[in-house]
């Protein structure tokens, strides 16, 4: 049996001399001499070269050769310009790192599915009404799904909250019987929690709380781990990539038993095959309607199911929101590619007659710009590599600067998905890494292979004014991104200092704030009376809510005959004023009988006062509470008129970027009143008070230390201006990044010039001009591309900002402001003026009649 073997080149040669050499012998037989038969044959034929050339090329990949050639020319190339693989590799791996490290993080909290079995069929049950919603369930509600087995083939019930183990806080999952056994997550240790261990004190670690608590020792296994006073047994540890079904990784996990059973439990089912998402909602329409609260009426409220296969699903929405951020990171690596297409433009033109001389000896325009390619694609290949290191670096480092700049009581609350630089960041990277080689060496390839063969064999430059524009216009790009950058930092970091300068109005130093975690506020009593009778704490008050913490309001209005207005308000006990060190401005305090038995009297602010009793004294008067128009607003029980006894200067008690409050309302109220839901505590100043021992003072009160969260309020204000803080850092390195690209683009570009001008500078030196006048005619060139990139970079930060400030209405915070739009031009200007200093004045110390000698 014979099979199939390409035919040789060899044969196709023999063949064709053969062909030759009978056509030849006919026609000598013709009576022509053999020199002239073989030339008709030749004539005949065609070229011999030129066909077997067409074999080859038919025969064969030959993309696949080329290519492979292009590579080999290229590592040749590249090895023998190893400072020009350094600068060019450098530079774009530290832009494709910045993209990964944000891509990074886009896929461990949106793209990455949990590490469970078919996370897709996941959904999250929730409830919906007109103004309000939740997805918070009683155990009795999974107990009610899980006989939905029409719907679902799973129900997973999780109750979360902090626990606390050898003065460690852990986020402690109380989950169903059938978690583990539905979700399969891959354990490293051991084994998960089943139906068995319903009554068992068992516990499933985390892989972070297993590395911290037992330093990753896989004689962890068996041991037992204190939680809240309890041993509890570890019987199995979970790999690193699953944290729970949400973007808030848990520590540790532990039957539902175990728990508070009055919790609110939250609840992710998994749908049939088969059924839709609609009509699994539609059908749950009755169990939806029991989570109505006592003002919706239970026909308005509606089941929604949200998918949950990771832990924010995609959305337009979500994108809209990221993309100013992903838009930041992208600019600095357009800046890198303008930097690389630069430097590669200028080498492509120093090779000017290397290309020459191969498009002379056939090679064609596409085959130049393919070997350029490969040898941009190299860089990019090398710079990936490189960028995927960075991203693993700054991706660890990012965290622990996280949790270091972080108030301490923050972050002992915080926790960070795994962010592994997985298939779908190198994916990302490598793409990244392709369509960057398309942006900075398709240009300069197009560019090189465009010349003028003659002069260029002649040793004439050619293309130099192309060229030139092409550098000039490179430049005012990276130019107009600095500036878009540094104005944005310089933004941020305004905002910021202006945020932290802000007089909250208040004392908060030394004052710390008890909240209660969930609906317990029946537990404010006994919470406050364990407090008094704790020696360390100098002070207490009882509120509706703590400063700094999410606002109540309620409808206002100070006569019968104006319309209701939106006012903050705060139950308070008579001690909050003294407490944060707020000074009653006119009338008196709350007596402690008022706040004994809920007297209908009010201190309002100073901003309330002169909203409703402008120029007149307020005391006395009496203001009017409204029922809600909407459901924004709260509906107070038994109050409908207050009469106004004191005043108090305007403070913070929101977000700190809002700025003071435009208005607020205290009524009295004691321990024992319904609406008080948290504390404020001032501990003794000599008793080197901490946050952690009040877990036993709560103990001693039969009370659940971990219902309770204290915080210093320090802590509180340095959270909220935290986000600002990390933008502008962010932002600020961003922004050097582009800048110091943009200084070292321009700083190439000129060297590069004006060793190609050395002559003109010389004659223009020979004629008389001074070396300032040289230096000067350089800086009126470069600022006139500065110039122009930082009129269209302030432009285009003018319209950013502008589009950013219809979205963002807050009070502190302006994204409007001339000094950063200022500030960020002069300091681009100021940059790229020191960067064109410096060749000039090397170019200026050249000698006119050496450097003409060397041309003559």
């Amino acid at each position: 049996m014979r099979f199939w073997r390409p035919r040789r080149d060899e044969d196709f040669s023999d063949e064709v001399r053969a062909h030759l050499a009978l056509e030849a012998d006919r026609l000598i037989g013709e009576g022509l001499t053999p020199a002239a038969a073989h030339a008709e044959a030749l004539r005949a034929f065609g070229n011999p070269t030129r066909a077997r050339e067409q074999f080859y090329e038919r025969s064969r990949w030959v993309w696949l050769d080329q290519l492979t050639q292009d590579l080999r020319y290229a590592l040749r190339g590249l090895r023998a310009n190893p400072a020009f693989v350094a600068s060019t590799v450098v530079t774009l791996a530290v832009g494709l790192g910045l993209l990964t490290t944000a891509f990074s993080v886009f896929n461990a909290y949106v793209l990455r599915p949990f590490a469970v079995d078919d996370p897709g069929s996941l959904y999250r049950v929730a409830w919906r009404a007109a103004d309000t919603g939740g997805q918070g369930f009683s155990w009795r509600d999974y107990d009610d799904l899980l006989t939905r087995t029409d719907l679902f083939t799973a129900v997973i019930g999780d109750n979360t909250h902090f626990v606390s183990s050898d003065g460690q806080s852990l986020a402690a999952a109380f989950v169903s019987d059938n978690y583990f056994t539905a979700l399969r997550p891959r354990l490293l240790l051991g084994r998960g929690l089943t139906a068995a261990d319903r009554e068992q004190p068992v516990a499933v670690l985390g892989y972070a709380a297993w590395s911290r608590l037992f330093s990753g020792d896989r004689a962890a296994l068996g041991r037992t781990i204190d939680v809240d006073g309890r041993p509890f047994l570890v019987v199995g540890v979970l790999r690193s990539e699953f944290g729970g079904l949400d973007d808030y990784p848990r520590d540790i996990w532990m039957p539902a038993a175990a728990g508070d059973p009055k919790r609110g439990v939250e609840l992710v089912v998994r749908l049939r095959p088969g059924m839709p998402q609609a009509r699994a909602e539609a059908m749950l329409a009755a169990f939806a309607a029991r989570m109505a609260p006592p003002n919706v009426p239970p026909a308005s409220v509606r089941a929604a199911l949200f998918p949950s296969a990771t832990a924010n699903p995609l959305s337009l929405e979500l994108l809209a929101i990221l993309s100013p951020v992903f838009a930041a990171f992208a600019l600095v690596l357009l800046t890198a590619c303008f930097n690389v297409s630069n430097v590669m433009l200028a080498r492509a033109v120093a090779r000017q007659r290397e290309i020459a001389v191969r498009l002379s000896l056939g090679a064609s325009r596409s085959r130049i710009i393919r070997q350029l390619l490969t040898e941009g694609l190299l860089v990019a290949l090398l710079a990936g590599g490189s960028a995927l290191l960075l991203t693993w670096w700054l991706l660890r480092a990012g965290v622990v600067l996280l949790f270091s700049t972080l108030p301490p009581s923050m972050a002992a609350l915080l926790r960070v998905a795994p962010m592994p630089v997985d298939v779908r960041v190198f994916g990302f990277a490598l793409g990244t890494a392709s369509v960057a080689t398309l942006a900075f060496a398709l240009v300069p390839a197009l560019q090189a292979s465009r010349q003028p063969l003659t002069a260029v064999l002649h040793g004439q430059r050619s293309g130099t004014r192309g060229a030139s524009r092409l550098r000039g216009g490179l430049v005012v790009a990276q130019v107009t991104v600095s500036v878009l950058l540094v104005v944005a930092a310089l933004t941020l970091a305004r905002n910021f200092a202006a945020a932290g300068a802000i007089d909250l109005g208040f004392q908060a130093g030394g004052v710390y704030s008890v909240n209660v975690r969930g609906p317990q506020d029946r537990l404010i009593a006994p919470a406050a009376k364990a407090l008094a009778a704790d020696t360390r704490i100098a002070g207490i008050a009882v509120t509706s809510g703590n400063p700094l913490f999410i606002r109540r309001r309620v409808a206002a209005s100070p006569t019968a005959d104006r319309g209701p207005v939106s006012v903050p308000y705060t139950f308070v006990s008579p001690e909050f004023f003294t407490m944060l060190q707020l000074p009653i401005a006119s009338g008196r305090p709350f007596l402690p009988l008022e706040a004994r038995t809920a007297a209908r009297v009010a201190i309002i602010s100073e901003a309330t006062a002169r909203a409703f009793w402008p120029g007149a004294d307020p005391i006395g008067k009496t203001l009017r509470i409204l029922p809600p128009g909407d459901g924004q607003l709260d509906t107070i029980d038994g109050y409908s008129r207050v009469v106004v006894v004191g005043t108090v200067r305007d403070v913070v008690t929101g977000m700190i970027v809002q700025g003071l409050d435009h208005g607020h309302i205290y009524l009295p109220a004691d321990a024992d009143e319904p609406h008080t839901s948290a504390l404020l505590i001032r501990p003794s100043a000599q008793t080197g008070f901490r946050p952690d021992l009040l877990r036993e003072t709560f103990r001693r009160a039969g009370l659940d230390p971990e219902t309770f969260e204290t915080i210093p309020m320090a802590d509180v204000r340095g959270a909220q201006n935290y986000p600002l803080r990390a933008g502008m850092w962010i932002g600020g390195v961003l922004a050097a990044v582009a800048l110091v690209l943009s200084i070292s683009g321009l700083y190439g570009v000129l060297s590069y010039v004006l060793t190609q001008r050395t002559r003109e500078i010389g004659i223009r030196m020979a004629l008389g001009a001074t070396g300032r006048q040289v230096v000067a005619l350089v800086l009126r060139q470069s600022l006139r591309l500065a110039g122009t990139g930082a009129l269209a970079g302030l432009v285009l930060a003018i319209a950013a900002m502008q589009a950013l400030n219809a979205v963002i209405h807050l009070e502190t915070v302006s994204l409007l402001d001339v000094a950063p739009f200022a500030g960020g031009v002069g300091l681009v200007l100021a940059a790229t003026s020191l960067a064109a200093y410096v060749p000039s004045r090397r170019a200026a110390r050249v000698d006119p009649a050496e450097t003409l000698r060397a041309e003559a």
